[in-house]
Parts: structure tokens; C-alpha cells; sequence
């Protein structure tokens, strides 16, 4: 089945979540070595509130 969402491009809410958490992490990079640390701190927040939740839902997973 894993297969089936590959060949199509289906993602699951998980690896949207990811894959959101790893543009946040690669733009507040960016901006910081541009020089714009407020941006870089706020990409850096909206990150880490991210991870918290992509950290729950595994552990919901992993629970069940």
C-alpha cells in the first residue's frame, strides 16, 4: 500500500507535517544568515511548536 501513495504522491497528516517542519527549519537557516534573526526566531517557534505536535502523534502511534 506504502507503494500505491509513493507512485502518486500521497503523503499521510504525519509526513505533511515533516515535510512543513524541514521548509520552516531550512527558511529560518536562511534567514539568518541573511541577517534577519526576528524572522529566524519566528520560524524557529512555529518549528518547535511543530516537532511537539509531530512528537505526539507518534506517540499516539506508537501507543496504540
Amino acid at each position: 500500500m506504502k507503494w500505491i501513495r509513493k507512485l502518486f504522491g500521497l503523503k499521510t497528516p504525519l509526513e505533511k507535517k515533516q515535510d512543513k517542519l524541514a521548509r520552516l527549519r531550512k527558511n529560518a537557516f536562511d534567514a539568518q544568515r541573511r541577517g534577519k534573526l526576528s524572522l529566524a526566531g519566528k520560524y524557529l517557534h512555529e518549528a518547535e511548536i511543530l516537532e511537539t505536535e509531530i512528537a505526539n502523534e507518534m506517540e499516539a502511534l506508537d501507543g496504540r
